[in-house]
């Protein structure tokens, strides 16, 4: 169901950034789009009037996200780890091997909890925001960027998915760059998480991505979906309209086993300002 084309890797360099080494967020946003058969909103309750095909939850403050690597293969279990040397390898490129070179193995991050820099959207939905580690010395910080939209089918009914005949697809991730990247080589360590009734799929929507890699020195490897694939969800029903939706999870983060997350590819003072378009689909029989 998440099939991808991708070559095992048998030798690359993997990276974490060293101790010192945030980068910035200027500017991320994130619209999500619902096609036929499908609202969609970022707050749940029946009754607001945003229930459309579109919604965007954006960074309104002026303060730049700071952001260090992060992994995670399910959104709920995240670790951080710093590397004794710069630019140089500090990642699982194996199963249960991590690199010599980490201080101190993977930090767990388990006491994450919001910080308010990341601004509501101007559509007056939920409040987009970032995460950090309780204890971290650097308190604006953060591990990764968290959304939450809600999604129910545009008939008066709960549609049933039986995912044969009837599913909802993710149809696209994909983030959209500006023309001069200041960020080039670290952008395809960006990936896309998104939770959806307890399934988590990951996505690398920027080409030049790890296609496999160890999350934590793990037994099981995670290869990110490319942005342009259609994934099939396991979802197994949509709220009628006129009822609350569904919540849909988004994370964004930069990956450290990516091979491109390395102390020299974030020199630039701030990241490139990024978009992501997310857009679902209802499959249903052709009655016609």
């Amino acid at each position: 169901m998440l099939s991808v084309s991708a070559a095992m890797l048998v030798s690359s360099t993997f990276a974490w950034f060293t101790m010192n080494k945030d980068v910035k967020a200027t500017s991320m946003n994130v619209k999500a789009v619902a096609e036929d058969g499908l609202l969609i909103n970022e707050i749940a309750t029946a009754t607001d009037t945003h229930w459309d095909n579109e919604a965007t939850a954006a960074q309104t403050s002026a303060t730049a996200v700071l952001l260090h690597p992060s992994s995670t293969a399910d959104g709920s279990t995240w670790y951080h780890a710093e590397s004794t040397k710069a630019n140089d390898a500090a990642g699982a490129t194996a199963a249960n091997t991590p690199s010599a070179n980490l201080v101190d193995d993977y930090t767990t991050l388990n006491n994450l909890v919001a910080i308010t820099s990341m601004g509501a959207s101007a559509s007056g939905g939920s409040t987009a925001f970032r995460e950090t580690m309780g204890t971290s010395a650097t308190a604006d910080a953060g591990y990764y960027v968290h959304y939450t939209y809600y999604l129910k089918s545009s008939s008066g009914t709960t549609v049933t998915l039986d995912g044969t005949n009837r599913f909802l697809n993710i149809k696209k991730v994909e983030a959209t760059l500006p023309d001069t990247q200041a960020s080039e080589a670290l952008n395809p360590s960006i990936r896309v998480g998104i939770k959806l009734n307890q399934a988590f799929y990951i996505y690398a929507p920027v080409d030049g991505y790890t296609s496999q890699y160890y999350v934590a020195a793990g037994a099981t490897a995670t290869e990110p979906i490319a942005g342009n694939t259609v994934t099939k969800t396991d979802l197994a029903s949509l709220p009628a309209n006129g009822t609350n939706g569904t919540p849909v999870e988004v994370y964004i983060w930069y990956e450290g086993e990516d091979a491109g997350c390395k102390s020299d590819n974030a020199r630039a003072t701030a990241l490139d300002n990024i978009n992501i378009d997310i857009t679902f689909s209802l499959v249903t029989p052709d009655l016609t």
